[in-house]
């Protein structure tokens, strides 16, 4: 059985791949591409009482691109299209629901409020709370 992380990540990237763009999740290990999605989720706390089996997962993807091949309009461009994602009809618990994890909150939380340039690359994040169990 997949945790209940890797479940969420693989969801996202999933949901994210009509994007377009090169996806990996946490434990992609080697050189990742640009542009890139970088999905990852870690379990932050159990829901309800110790043992009920519901958790809060955020969830965060980190959008990367060279600085010196795109500009900030098609930087910005892309990610709303990637954010518009998060909004996506019915919702986006449903979507991430599966067989095997049920999925009953899952909501934007914060974005990057601005464009990092260091290295001559441009990334913000879209951070996520999510309230899960595992079936």
């Amino acid at each position: 059985m997949t945790s209940i992380e890797r479940q969420l990540e693989n969801g996202m990237a999933t949901a994210l791949s009509s994007t377009g763009l090169n996806i990996f999740k946490r434990d992609t290990e080697g050189l990742r591409l640009l542009p890139s999605l970088v999905v990852e989720s870690s379990i932050s706390s159990e829901e309800i009482i110790p043992y009920s089996g519901v958790f809060k997962c955020p969830i965060s993807v980190t959008y990367s691109t060279r600085a010196d091949t795109t500009t900030r309009a098609a930087f910005d461009s892309k990610f709303q299209e990637i954010l518009q994602v998060m909004y996506q009809s019915p919702n986006l618990a449903s979507v991430l629901t599966t067989a095997t994890l049920k999925v009953f909150i899952a909501n934007v939380v914060s974005e990057s409020p601005a464009v990092l340039s260091a290295n001559r690359t441009w990334s913000k994040t879209i951070s996520l709370e999510t309230t899960c169990t595992s079936l």
